[in-house]
């Protein structure tokens, strides 16, 4: 166990790169710190993205369909019914639902590409719905709509005092050269004039990317097939220079860069500097040494470290001192405070897949998300519990069942108001936008920390436990803390916990927190922003009472989501004989059908169980 009081994290970085030098520069003159508040003028942005901001993430195809008219192109690459093509999502559909986005708390809005798209991908199996196989850089995809239909979106959502960001592609085109080839075959199957040379595009073949590779070959290799441009020509980078400062220039207040990566990395910092608004770039790699030195490039960057090792702590129960260790490197970076954070994203399974359905696990991962540092996304749909349909495959990319439509807008859902609360109290509370972090408490199952204000004391702190169990932990304050002994702290996410502040500890001052099963708390002095009680959970538990012998287990079918008759949910063995499956998107009152089986192959004898939503059910098989 580590009792911690650890020395402050202080972020700084010298030797930037002229170009990312000029951009960060001009970013501390310009770029806030914190959520700008709502214009009165529908048309003004609300600023540029910043620290303190949430960011909702939308793949534009997937969300709402507001003009049936420009669905089916004709290319064969509409089909509602695959996951892999068009589905008829466009920007008049989002502006329908803006007022759903805003209700929910976030600052800004990320959009899937904006740019016209090759129609399919050159074996014919996969369509662009996505965004990432660009045809012609400076046209809309006609799927999504107009320009006119684009500015509508921004303005309504500037109206709104939402942020918006664009997703640019700078690192390829769509896969119109076959492998190493420098010839287009047939002639007319190219990229719009003027990247239809094909002598601006790198010829070295797919990326490998089995571990030998070097920077220069992931610069210059194509990436899934797709043709790998090349920034260094003049024609290619004044192209894309252009062209997407043209985009920004309707209104978008931040930028994340698609496969920054397999960019140069003095590219992106000119980028950023041209653009005039924050970058992030996606890195899509789990080590802090790599992604960190994109910082010095770029405003921010996707923190992938971050996430790979929340994901695990959080929904798998894994030890949490692994979160402990990624934020001891946090010093690595330019400012961590503006690196994107997230749990669910368009390329990897959902969170809700990992964590066996258990929205318990997801309230707790949310609640640290929004109050860790950094700047978080909200994939689209996890407010509204979506687990792709169980499909953990992700390998290389999780592409199709992270990927679903849409299917519920209900903002009075559990997952939703919690997601609401959390960006209230964010809002409320600068110490959890812009505050240091710093460590208080690590062990195998509970994490805390603490963020704090240095220039004015306010301080907030958020304590997490991955356990089944109630843990309760004494925590020394840090010393840094101006919160003096006999202060009453308010848990935010349940105002009517309360604990206070005795004498005592490595730094004189202290806490005792108790944590219920997988549960955050975040806590604060003073009065709260406002009352709060968590919306109560709708949990249905299977109790299956036989003893299965060492080294066997019990699993749990059935034909009501998330259990379902082909394979089993795994039960967690709470007694020698007594197997435990817990859920919450059975709803209240229904009734289903169940069976218990032993290793998830030998089932138990006679007929199903019935159980019905929000019960105990307790079971007594035979097998």
């Amino acid at each position: 166990m580590r009792t911690t009081v650890r020395t402050a994290r202080v972020s700084a970085r010298t030797g930037l790169a002229m170009g990312a030098a000029v951009a960060l520069a001009a970013g501390a003159l310009t770029w806030g710190t914190g959520p700008a508040p709502a214009s009165a003028d529908p048309t003004t942005s609300p600023g540029p993205l910043a620290e303190g901001d949430v960011i909702y993430q939308v793949l534009v195809d997937r969300f709402e369909d507001g003009d049936p008219t420009n669905n089916d192109q004709g290319d064969g690459e509409y089909d509602p019914s695959d996951l892999g093509f068009y589905h008829g999502g466009d920007w008049a559909g989002l502006t329908d639902r803006l007022d759903y986005i805003a209700d929910l708390g976030v600052t800004a809005i990320w959009l899937s590409p904006v740019s016209e798209q090759q129609p399919l991908s050159r074996d014919g199996l996969e369509a662009s719905y996505h965004g990432y196989f660009t045809r012609d850089f400076a046209t809309p995809n006609e799927h999504f709509g107009d320009r006119a239909e684009l500015q509508e979106l921004i303005d309504t959502a500037h109206d709104l005092g939402l942020k918006m960001i664009l997703d640019v592609v700078p690192n390829h085109t769509a896969d119109y050269l076959a492998g190493t080839s420098t010839t287009y075959s047939p002639s007319t199957y190219k990229p719009a004039s003027p990247l239809d040379d094909a002598s601006y595009f790198h010829h070295a073949g797919d990326c490998l990317f089995n571990g030998l590779e070097t920077q220069t070959q992931i610069e210059n290799c194509d990436l899934g097939g797709l043709d790998d441009l090349d920034q260094s020509n003049p024609v290619v980078s004044s192209h894309l220079m252009n062209t997407y400062k043209d985009w920004v220039d309707m209104g978008f207040d931040g930028i994340r860069v698609d496969a920054a990566r397999s960019v140069p990395k003095p590219w992106l910092a000119d980028f950023e500097a041209e653009m005039g608004v924050p970058t992030f770039g996606e890195v899509f790699v789990g080590d802090v040494d790599y992604v960190s030195e994109y910082q010095d490039y770029e405003w921010g960057v996707l923190d992938f470290p971050y996430f790979f090792t929340v994901r695990e702590a959080f929904s798998a129960d894994t030890d949490m001192n692994k979160l402990g260790d990624l934020f001891d490197q946090d010093s690595k970076y330019a400012n961590p405070n503006r690196l994107e954070t997230f749990l669910d994203n368009h390329d990897r399974a959902r969170f809700l897949t990992w964590a066996d359905d258990n929205y318990q696990r997801l309230r707790s991962g949310l609640t640290f998300l929004l109050t860790s540092r950094g700047v978080p996304v909200i994939y689209y749909g996890t407010e509204q519990a979506d687990d792709g349909n169980g499909n953990p495959y992700e390998v290389p990319i999780a592409n199709k069942d992270n990927r679903k439509d849409m299917e519920s807008f209900d903002q009075n859902s559990n997952l939703y108001k919690h997601i609401q609360r959390l960006t209230a109290i964010k809002a409320a509370y600068p110490a959890l936008q812009v505050g240091t972090q710093r460590e208080m408490w690590s062990d195998t199952s509970v994490y805390g920390f603490s963020r704090r204000v240095d220039s004015t004391g306010a301080e907030a702190m958020t304590f997490s436990s991955n356990s089944w169990t109630t843990q309760t932990r004494t925590v020394p304050l840090r010393a840094e803390s101006s919160i003096t002994v006999g202060t009453t702290l308010t848990n935010l996410m349940n105002t009517g916990d309360t604990v206070t502040v005795t004498a005592g500890g490595v730094t004189g001052k202290q806490i005792t927190v108790s944590l219920g099963e997988h549960e955050s708390k975040v806590y604060a002095p003073g009065t709260p922003v406002s009352a709060y009680s968590p919306e109560a959970r709708n949990t249905t538990k299977i109790r299956v009472h036989y003893n299965v012998g060492l080294g066997h287990s019990i699993a749990i079918r059935g034909d009501e989501y998330p259990f379902t008759w082909t394979s089993g949910r795994g039960a967690r063995n709470v007694a020698s004989d007594v197997w435990e499956f817990e859920v919450e998107r059975i709803p209240d009152g229904e009734t289903f059908q169940f069976k218990p089986l032993i290793d998830d192959v030998t089932w138990s004898t006679g007929g199903n169980f019935t159980g019905t939503g929000g019960d105990v059910i307790d079971i007594y098989p035979t097998f």
